[in-house]
């Protein structure tokens, strides 16, 4: 399962987890503030921003000529892009100057208590059978048929979109001319539900021009891939094994990162 459904909306299950992690935190932290010393309130609350906001940073600083070309990207947080290691050191330095030594001991409580939660969904999360590349035969804008075993042999980005879904909308053109600057990585853009003169018209309007853009009018992808919503992007390995998934809009950072774990 990729994502929490709730009526029209999917929210990414990795975010609901991290969500539930940090609730999980953020209480045992107040039942010791209400136990043990008052000041360990406001601390995991402040604790939990400075962490957000150093994980978000370091993921910045190391994708920076990324950003660099567009500064207001950095506050696009719904397309992803935090590293946990930098919002730990940030989380943990912050700690070190504002918190007591004697309550240091305490706020290991809310750290491991959170980390319980986030294992747990590691966990039960392993038994997940693996995917592959399924055989389907979806045709091309003028009607070629082509079937997506075809793609095997090179890694292979393969996203669902829709041109009614503004996220898709959105990152459609980054993810084109990424495909152009990585050809040694095949980029597949699956339409869900449509035929081929809205998509070719989205794609004049658009000015865009990509190798493979492909129907799938009766959303046979989104059946055989479990999609819960739009965008969703698949990342195949040459032999056709799924190496990751993301449900949502992509930046062009956390796209070249899938894309370096791809290769």
């Amino acid at each position: 399962m990729d994502a929490l459904q709730l009526g029209p909306f999917a929210i990414p299950w990795a975010r609901v987890q991290v969500a539930l992690a940090l609730l999980v935190g953020v209480v045992a932290a107040e039942v010791l503030a209400r136990r043990v010393d008052q000041k360990l309130a406001p601390w995991a609350y402040n604790t939990l921003l400075v962490g957000l906001l150093g994980a978000r940073l370091g993921f910045v600083l190391e994708n920076l000529s990324v950003y660099a070309r567009d500064p207001l990207s950095v506050l696009y947080v719904w397309q992803g892009g935090f590293d946990p290691l930098w919002g730990i050191l940030a989380s943990g330095g912050y700690t070190l100057m504002v918190l007591p030594k004697h309550l240091w001991r305490y706020a290991l409580v809310p750290a491991l208590a959170a980390g319980l939660v986030v294992g747990l969904f590691l966990t039960r999360g392993g038994t997940r059978q693996e995917a592959t590349l399924p055989s389907l035969s979806l045709t091309t804008l003028g009607g070629t048929p082509v079937n997506l075993q075809d793609f095997r042999g090179k890694p292979l980005v393969l996203n669902a979109w829709a041109t009614w879904c503004p996220p898709c909308r959105r990152e459609l053109p980054m993810m084109v001319r990424l495909a152009q600057e990585n050809p040694d990585v095949r980029f597949a853009f699956v339409s869900q539900g449509e035929g081929p003169a809205v998509v070719r018209s989205f794609l004049e309007e658009e000015g865009l021009t990509a190798d493979w853009v492909l129907l799938d009018p009766e959303t046979r992808l989104s059946q055989a891939l479990g999609v819960q919503g739009l965008p969703t992007t698949f990342f195949f390995d040459r032999e056709g094994r799924l190496v990751a998934r993301h449900l949502g809009e992509l930046s062009e950072a956390v796209l070249l990162g899938y894309l370096r774990v791809l290769r």
